[in-house]
């Protein structure tokens, strides 16, 4: 008998959803609060190497401004928008026991550096990490990002991520898009994979009927309910 998956909000809870832009602070707070199993977020480096929450390469999309991420130091991106850190957002999701998806973008300025950035990451926060039972999801585009994040023996669970069909290999965790779903494509092994982004009542239905492990969605409240 399949259990329910569990559902992770796309990037937060966020506009046009509820009033919080997406990827921010109050986007995530607003998803544990509406009852997130997990999160998912996309991560950059900045100029000087911090981590931060942003999917797109600058703040033009959602900020109204040219600055670029890679090129950018925090301090210079938090003059135009209170841009969250990995870090920040992690110490929620350790605090409030959500799990969590984070995704790699590629490719960068920065290369592989980033994956040593969050490895050191998760290295410091690997107690509390630990304490807290969450489980944490590496995701890339990138064949060699995710290997990568596989060396790394602390952290539970490792997603292969590609824009058609997953590679199980020697991940515990594969992840699809719903268009392979929808496609008639079934997993061989459901209760490991993800599939992202699921927004139509009737894909929710499909991925719950299917019994996958996570429904990364935008649409929180819908997933809750279908």
């Amino acid at each position: 008998m399949s259990t329910s998956p569990q559902l992770f909000a796309h990037r937060g809870l966020h506009h046009p959803f509820s009033p919080h832009p997406e990827s921010s602070f109050d986007s995530y707070r607003a998803a544990i609060d509406a009852g997130a199993d997990g999160v998912e977020c996309d991560i950059r480096l900045t100029q000087d190497g911090h981590l931060v929450v942003w999917h797109d390469a600058t703040l033009e999309r959602i900020a109204q401004s040219p600055l670029r991420i890679s090129r950018s130091t925090l301090d210079q991106l938090r003059e135009v928008w209170p841009i969250l850190t990995l870090e920040e957002l992690l110490d929620l999701t350790i605090a409030e026991r959500k799990n969590i998806a984070i995704e790699t973008k590629h490719p960068v300025r920065f290369g592989q550096r980033v994956e040593r950035e969050l490895s050191k990451l998760l290295k410091r926060k690997h107690v509390a990490i630990k304490a807290s039972g969450i489980d944490i999801y590496l995701m890339s585009f990138s064949w060699w990002a995710t290997s990568y994040n596989a060396q790394a023996p602390y952290m539970a669970t490792y997603l292969v991520r590609s824009r058609r069909l997953m590679f199980l290999a020697r991940f515990l965790t594969a992840g699809l898009n719903i268009e392979i779903l929808r496609s008639g494509f079934i997993p061989s092994d459901p209760s490991t994979t993800l599939v992202w982004t699921v927004n139509d009542e009737a894909d929710i239905k499909l991925c719950k009927s299917l019994g996958v492990h996570v429904i990364i969605t935008d649409d929180l409240r819908l997933a809750q309910s279908a």
